[in-house]
């Protein structure tokens, strides 16, 4: 309630100041003192002023440096650009190279030799224009005809193969997957002199038989934006037609086109001017953006930090300072004293509050003073003793709690196995052969695989209980479900579906080899050390076989096609592999018939 004595936390005294000699300063009156000392306050507003003109200054004075780098780097780019659209000209109409192309589109042309022309003609090309990495011809499918270095254009160069552009085509900068880095392409037509003479007089359109493609060197493109060692210059990027950056701060992009420009692209009819602003990952920036010609197309932008651009401010600010610390320092000396006893206990306090907020409780500050600070550090102490009690506490309840919770998991799996897991065999039950069969049919159905399911009965099993006692029944049903599971496959599944029947799915299996499965499974039976049944026999099993989808498209239908192929077995004399809608696998050479 207002006015109530502030109490610590679990003791039930007010605390009361601690004792002590002298006039108590309280932390407020140390502040106001503080206050009244620092009547700078008066210089400091003039020199904002006179700070805030120069910046509106530098400001306008930063715009302009802006624009004119922009426009300057951005003429030369076009111009570079331009100038290497000359040079893709020049060379596709290369006698060498269009009558090369020609020879090989003729049948009888000795192709390897008229590709080594076209290549040694690239070759000193090359030579010449470092601004290229390699230089290369394809046919109109984009095929490699003859080229500096093994080369492959890339399928999204494919489609600008598309557009029919005489004047030649700049490729975007583009991530090439084949080298592993953005690159850039320079295609122009190849055409007979024929025909390009003939489009030139404003004849018909010429004929194209195929590309001139140079591969620009990264280097090169990248110095045509790079920046200088002179501070001032801004940093210079290239995007694309949407703003996404190509090129930043004179540097190729490791996934051109993927991230935007943090600034806004200018409007229609925008004069785009140098403006200022906060912008991601860049703080307070200068920047500007210019639009550029045919054929590349997107727009250079231009930024300059804040903190560069009015470097100057900085240095106005600094011989402010300089001039007027003669006059304050008698003053900040004052302050700085009185200052200092007040701080030190906030200081202890915050390295205090620190090591807790950290995980640190073994804290206990000194109490020094006869004011506020010195009752919040004992409050402090107090607070950071209670939580290191209430620390211990709850690490030992944590403590137990995980080790119930590790018995709780622990008996949850052992209940979790013994509800699907058949006690007998040690197979799995008939509920988790139902339930997996229902997923399984799903998988298969999405996938498209096969899956195939073999029903085993043991025959004469009810005489072998009859003759040995059911013990020994359980001891040989145990046997043959351990052969069972040991001569399938280990992505095959085997449960026990009741009484002396076994059940066995087999993903991503076709019906022929299941039944190859079936046939080692009733061999690896009858085979097996046993007592031989009330027949003088020894045990054996007769199999039925059912295929996903063939067979059954539904759990119910699969089961029953598979039960009867079993009891096909069973008629034709026991001991032999049936698969359902096909003739009985192999059995004994009698015919023995079944009894019931």
């Amino acid at each position: 309630m207002p006015g109530a004595p502030l109490r610590p936390m679990g003791t039930g005294r007010v605390r009361e100041p601690l004792p002590g000699r002298g006039v108590r300063f309280s932390l407020q009156t140390r502040i106001l003192l503080v206050v009244l000392v620092c009547v700078v306050v008066p210089l400091l507003l003039m020199g904002a002023y006179l700070l805030e003109q120069t910046e509106a200054v530098l400001a306008a004075k930063a715009r302009e440096a802006v624009a004119n780098h922009l426009h300057r780097r951005a003429d030369a780019l076009d111009a570079w650009v331009q100038e290497r659209m000359r040079e893709g000209k020049s060379w596709s109409g290369s006698f060498i190279v269009y009558e090369g192309v020609e020879s090989l589109q003729r049948t009888g042309t000795d192709a390897a030799r008229v590709r080594q022309d076209i290549t040694g003609y690239l070759e000193f090309v090359i030579g010449h224009y470092q601004v290229y990495e390699s230089l290369f011809v394809v046919d109109l499918q984009g095929r490699v005809l003859a080229s500096t270095r093994e080369e492959e254009l890339e399928p999204w160069a494919l489609d600008l193969l598309r557009r029919r552009k005489p004047n030649g085509i700049v490729s975007p900068l583009r991530r090439s997957g084949r080298l592993g880095r953005p690159t850039l392409l320079v295609l122009y037509e190849i055409q007979p002199r024929a025909d390009r003479a003939a489009e030139a007089t404003g004849g018909r359109g010429a004929k194209v038989i195929g590309y001139f493609v140079g591969r620009i060197d990264p280097g090169a493109f990248e110095a045509q934006l790079r920046g200088t060692s002179v501070e001032t210059e801004p940093d210079f990027w290239l995007l694309d037609e949407k703003g996404r950056i190509l090129i930043q701060k004179g540097r190729l992009a490791e996934e051109p086109g993927l991230k935007p420009f943090p600034a806004p692209m200018p409007d229609a009819g925008d004069p785009a001017e140098p403006r200022e602003a906060a912008l991601a990952d860049l703080g307070l920036t200068v920047y500007g953006l210019r639009k550029l010609a045919e054929p590349l197309q997107g727009y250079v932008a231009a930024t300059v930090p804040a903190a560069g651009a009015y470097r100057p401010l900085e240095e106005s600010r600094a011989r402010l300072v300089k001039a007027g610390v003669p006059a304050v320092l008698v003053i900040f000396a004052l302050a700085f004293v009185l200052a200092r006893g007040m701080l030190r206990p906030i200081l202890l306090l915050s390295e205090g509050a620190q090591r807790v907020s950290a995980g640190d409780l073994d804290v206990h500050l000194p109490v020094r003073g006869r004011d506020e600070l010195a009752d919040l550090t004992s409050a402090f102490n107090d607070m950071a003793r209670r939580v290191r009690e209430s620390r211990d506490e709850l690490a030992q309840a944590a403590s137990a709690l995980a080790r119930t919770n590790d018995q709780l998991e622990q008996a949850k799996e052992r209940f979790r196995a013994q509800a699907i897991t058949d006690a007998l065999t040690g197979l799995f039950n008939r509920r988790h052969f139902e339930d997996t069969l229902d997923e399984q049919i799903e998988r298969a159905s999405a996938e498209g695989w096969p899956l195939s399911l073999l029903l085993l009965d043991l025959d004469h099993f009810k005489q072998y209980n009859d003759r040995w006692g059911h013990t020994e029944g359980d001891a040989e049903l145990r046997r043959v479900a351990a052969l069972v599971q040991r001569t399938v496959r280990s992505t095959d599944i085997a449960f026990r579906y009741g009484g002396e029947e076994l059940a066995v799915l087999l993903p991503s299996c076709a019906k022929d080899q299941a039944v190859g499965v079936a046939e080692k499974v009733r061999l690896a039976v009858g085979s097996g050390t046993q007592r031989p049944s009330r027949f003088g026999a020894r045990t054996t099993v007769s199999v039925g076989v059912a295929t996903f989808p063939e067979d059954g498209r539904v759990a119910r239908g699969l089961v029953d096609t598979a039960d009867a192929a079993l009891y096909q077995a069973k008629a034709l004399g026991r001991d032999r592999v049936v698969a359902a809608g096909g003739p009985a696998g192999d059995g004994p050479a009698h015919d023995e018939r079944a009894t019931g």
